[in-house]
């Protein structure tokens, strides 16, 4: 019987578990490529930041005149700027390798997946992410108005629920697209599973946090999520079939 505790385990343990699936069907073809692109990416992000702050002027003058606390300035502003970056744009550059690995996920745990046109789906992933990215740029600006009327632990504890609600949506959403569902299906599947969608946030974000997973880490994340959305797909398919049989009785 499905419970929203089954629904809040399912998705923790959803990430994790799509590592450990991706391992035991040996899928690490599929990491290849993605994890080129993260390095990188990774790499490219670090060099525009530092290019960039080493350009302003305020802290051009705090290097000359205090050189060790410029430097740590910089190499603080650096890291937290290079992370958001990479945080950003990780799944957009690796949302087509990410999609593939989640449809060979399917098939290999129901024999069978549906498929969209690739140019079709990558359009209509671009787009989705797209509006994910507006959608994101306001929630920071929301987390930055309740940091600075209420408090600052307030406004990081906003950033981080919608964080993990932004990573489900990311995980969520290879399944869902392949089902050809719309930029607002997609957010009412989530709405309609709100123990999974908080479990898989918060066990998605746990994942990221694990020292050298962020390399890793979206493309467990999709096989994660696609084996959740089987369950709780079948799931509602049991629940609802005694109903189907008594109509039709």
């Amino acid at each position: 019987m499905y419970t929203p505790f089954v629904g809040l385990f399912r998705g923790f343990f959803a990430p994790f578990r799509g590592g450990v699936f991706v391992a035991r069907q040996r899928l690490w073809a599929y990491l290849a490529i993605p994890l080129v692109l993260d390095l990188a990416l990774g790499t490219g992000a670090i060099y525009g930041v530092q290019r960039w702050l080493r350009a302003e002027t305020w802290l051009i003058s705090l290097m000359a005149s205090q050189p060790v606390i410029g430097w740590l300035v910089l190499v603080g502003l650096t890291s937290v700027g290079a992370a958001l970056v990479f945080l950003v744009c990780q799944p957009l550059l690796l949302a087509v390798f990410s999609d593939r690995l989640s449809e060979r996920v399917e098939k290999d745990a129901r024999g069978a997946a549906p498929s969209a046109p690739f140019l079709a789906s990558l359009a209509r992933a671009l787009a989705h992410g797209l509006l994910k990215l507006a959608l994101y740029g306001l929630a920071v600006f929301v987390g930055a108005v309740l940091s600075g009327f209420l408090s600052p632990f307030v406004g990081t504890a906003v950033g981080l629920g919608i964080g993990m609600v932004f990573l489900a949506y990311d995980g969520f959403d290879y399944p869902l697209s392949r089902r050809n569902a719309s930029f607002g299906a997609k957010w009412a599947y989530l709405a309609v599973h709100p123990a999974q969608t908080l479990g898989f946030g918060l066990g998605a974000t746990l994942l990221y946090l694990i020292p050298f997973a962020l390399f890793v880490a979206p493309p467990f994340v999709a096989a994660g999520a696609t084996l959740a959305f089987l369950e709780s797909d079948r799931t509602k398919k049991a629940t609802e079939k005694p109903v189907n049989l008594a109509a039709n009785g």
